[in-house]
């Protein structure tokens, strides 16, 4: 992977974020009647949500990853405690982390400041906090050991459990097949595989307790996405009957049915994110980061990158040099 091709993945994260935040907890009834498409970042007055932030800010999707790929690089390995420290510091250091934080993150972030320990902060938290971090720890990965083991340390201090754990390993197999060139079938097949392994990791007696599986949805999904003759179907199939709330198994799905419907559109897919409703910035993030990677790199506007980019004061070449080196050392 190159550094070019990191630099557009991380922004791909950052515009997918900031374009689909102002529709998130929206419902499509709301949304379709407001607009019948977004393709261009909206104001804050004229957004469904997240009024009270600033025009193109990012949330805790694109500013917890940036944070946790700061300090892996930092500290050349990642490690649960690593993950905790970041966490905390991005806690912190962020101006409004009240304003968009998650309940698991932010539960376990607050419990391991008060002194709880890592490896219990985070074994209730299910919500898509997890998954959400995944391309910090796929960018600091070079093969599915590593990868296996980053999103493990990545995940325990805030989401300790296998309805998470299922998610994030589902998605992180699937990125790492879409890395490697892999085909579609491929990717499918490795997300699949993933979610077994991730499924499997803990086996606290609660931790399959009323949660759907990520696995099980895959195929139903296959079956209906060449049913579908319109982006509007898919948006609806994936709200209506899937769900896409904050759980981690919607976050996942929706994402990847968002990647296997548009592919090599990264731009497409992250304007079809926001118009979907629900927890629209952490899937157009995590579509946006699928696509982006199939396609080695994306279509989104450089006007609205620069505007990202400056708004928010990421450095996003620097930290891309960052992690190429870090990638360097770790293939040694």
């Amino acid at each position: 992977m190159t550094q070019t091709l990191i630099k557009s993945i991380l922004e791909a994260l950052a515009v997918g974020d900031s374009f689909a935040k102002v529709t998130e907890f929206a419902s499509r009834e709301q949304i379709k009647a407001t607009y019948q498409s977004i393709d261009t970042l909206l104001y804050p007055e004229a957004a469904l949500a997240h009024k009270d932030m600033d025009y193109a800010q990012v949330t805790d999707d694109t500013e917890q990853n940036l944070f946790l790929l700061q300090d892996y690089c930092k500290f050349a390995r990642i490690t649960p405690e690593i993950a905790a420290f970041s966490l905390v510091r991005w806690y912190d250091e962020s101006v409004s982390p009240e304003k968009y934080i998650g309940p698991s993150s932010r539960k376990a972030i607050l419990a391991i400041k008060e002194g709880t320990a890592i490896n219990e902060a985070g074994t209730s938290g299910t919500s898509c906090g997890g998954i959400m971090r995944v391309p910090a720890s796929f960018l600091c990965s070079t093969d599915l050991v590593s990868l296996h083991q980053n999103i493990i340390s990545t995940l325990l201090p805030t989401h300790n459990n296998n309805i998470a754990m299922e998610a994030a390993m589902g998605y992180g197999y699937a990125l790492f097949a879409i890395s490697i060139n892999h085909t579609i079938e491929d990717v499918v097949q490795s997300a699949s595989i993933g979610c077994d392994i991730g499924r499997r990791i803990n086996t606290h007696d609660m931790d399959l307790s009323c949660f759907p599986s990520c696995k099980a949805r895959i195929p139903v999904l296959l079956d209906y996405i060449p049913k579908f003759h319109s982006d509007e179907e898919l948006l609806d199939f994936l709200f209506y009957v899937f769900g896409t709330t904050i759980s981690s198994c919607d976050v996942f799905i929706s994402s990847l049915a968002l990647f296997l419907w548009c592919k090599n559109d990264v731009f497409k897919a992250i304007r079809m994110s926001a118009m979907l409703g629900g927890d629209t910035d952490t899937i157009g993030c995590l579509a946006a980061v699928l696509c982006c990677c199939y396609a080695k790199g994306h279509n989104i506007p450089e006007s609205m990158i620069n505007t990202v980019v400056t708004v928010n004061q990421l450095d996003l070449d620097d930290l891309s040099h960052q992690i190429d080196r870090y990638r360097s050392t770790m293939s040694q």
